[in-house]
């Protein structure tokens, strides 16, 4: 299949899964700016309603990973279309008010069509496009996944401003019809079904494992992490976590196979998924907060300025795809890690002297150093792997990009935070108003941090990869 089909139809089977893939991010995006709507609507409180995003995100986490090892028993494609219908179906029951309870219902039948499809999407590509291909494939892919970011919250106003919440879920039902039809036309036939007991166990163990990690984190961010409830599910994830690495190693057919971390490369590649996700989503908030706080722009002008920072990524990534294709993975990828880290240092300097124009500078090499990162490192991760796991890689790796949100989302609000304390002596939980100088400080300290980390995570790999040759690909079958 990776080398027999015709250039077309894999670029009509790439738009099938991409428009679902576009529509899973959107979703997570565009419906944070309705809550507020809905909440009124709905007479909810607002961390009531707040679950309608974290439900998502917390379903999705739980369920990459068992429906990544699905694909790789019964067929991705038939996972994948599978999951197509539930998420469309299920958007179109997000839309209709029957209440509170019955919208968490449906929000969670999205993600476990969400789940269905992101965990098996670039296992497709990998094996549909030929490798002389497979760079622009992923990084094109990779930019219609940060276009459903970069779109979400400036098309749910558009939609509010016009028409009624119940649209930011049906946006959703003529796009997945159109994708399930392209879909039904181009997308291969899944093969046969592979002879293995499915590791219930281990995946049910993993999947709670998740669910206690991301309801945590999320828990810990609202009340404190010092409060009871966190540190009991932080306990209760390290317990499952024990549970889970034992089921592994004594099951006859595992759900993931853990010697596929003793390659450091295919390790490293997934940590730094996570380092990237986690950084882009500190930009997102600190920045329009600098942004509107600091410097009293409007939001309208604030959210052209942030738009620096994706549109470069978006144009850049099919082009690094492009070009990894014909030079080297690695090189590429290291070279957006080390541009990456001059955008933090840019940012780390940030005043309120800055001018709007350097400022959208070292935005746009963080746009850059992401453009060149994501489609050369999600060729390495998925051709670390032999072809009957690319499923459960696919899994891996969307479920990398989850906790990297997560914890940039948490990490921007600590690191911010802790350093306008130390500025004022004293702790606030808001942007100090009467001493703006201490809120540039928080800035600093955030960026010198999150630079520092990038700094280390490259010395390591120039570490492990000069001093080691790389291990070949495990399935031959993908390179030939």
């Amino acid at each position: 299949m990776t080398t027999k089909t015709a250039t077309p139809k894999i670029w009509w089977i790439f738009i099938s899964i991409s428009i679902f893939s576009f529509m899973s991010t959107l979703t997570s995006s565009v419906v944070n700016i309705a809550m507020p709507v809905m909440s009124r609507a709905m007479a909810v409180t607002t961390t009531q309603i707040n679950w309608v995003a974290s439900s998502y995100l917390v379903m999705t986490c739980m369920l990459l990973l068992p429906f990544g090892k699905l694909g790789d028993l019964y067929g991705k494609v038939k996972i994948f279309k599978i999951g197509t219908i539930i998420f469309t179906i299920s958007s179109f029951f997000c839309g209709i008010d029957l209440g509170f309870g019955f919208l968490l219902i449906c929000r969670g039948l999205q993600a476990i069509g969400a789940s269905m499809t992101l965990s098996n999407n670039t296992g497709i590509i990998t094996e549909v496009f030929p490798p002389k291909k497979r760079g622009l494939a992923l990084g094109s892919f990779s930019s219609v996944v940060a276009l459903g970011g970069v779109i979400g919250p400036g098309l749910g106003g558009l939609i509010l401003a016009t028409l009624s919440w119940h649209y930011i879920f049906w946006i959703n039902v003529p796009l997945g019809i159109f994708a399930i039809m392209i879909g039904h036309l181009f997308l291969p036939k899944s093969g046969r079904s592979h002879q293995q007991p499915l590791d219930y166990l281990g995946l049910g163990s993993f999947g709670l494992m998740m669910g206690t990690l991301f309801i945590g984190l999320l828990w810990g961010q609202e009340v404190g992490f010092s409060n009871g409830w966190f540190e009991g599910l932080m306990v209760a994830t390290v317990f499952l976590l024990i549970i889970f690495l034992r089921l592994e190693h004594h099951s006859s057919f595992p759900a993931v196979n853990l010697t596929l971390f003793k390659n450091v490369d295919f390790s490293l590649n997934l940590i730094a998924t996570i380092l990237v996700y986690a950084l882009n989503f500190v930009v997102n908030i600190i920045e329009p907060l600098y942004l509107q706080e600091n410097r009293l722009i409007s939001p309208q002008i604030t959210g052209l300025i942030m738009m620096s920072f994706p549109v470069i990524q978006i144009i850049i990534a099919p082009l690094a795809g492009s070009f990894a294709d014909h030079t080297s993975d690695w090189q590429v990828y290291i070279i957006g890690i080390g541009i990456l880290i001059l955008g933090q240092v840019g940012l780390a300097s940030v005043s309120h002297e800055t001018s709007i124009g350097l400022l959208c500078l070292w935005l746009g090499l963080i746009g850059l150093g992401n453009g060149l990162f994501q489609g050369p490192n999600n060729v390495m991760v998925m051709e670390a792997v032999s072809k009957d796991q690319l499923g459960i890689t696919s899994g891996l790796l969307g479920l990398s990009r989850n906790i990297g949100m997560t914890i940039g989302t948490i990490s921007s609000s600590v690191l911010l935070f802790a350093g306008i304390n130390h500025a004022l002596g004293s702790v606030v939980h808001n942007y100090p108003v009467e001493q703006p100088n201490a809120f540039i400080f928080g800035m600093m300290v955030t960026f010198v941090v999150t630079a520092s980390v990038f700094l280390l995570f490259l010395a390591v790999n120039l570490l492990f990869k000069l001093h080691r040759p790389s291990k070949k690909p495990l399935n031959n079958r993908l390179h030939d």
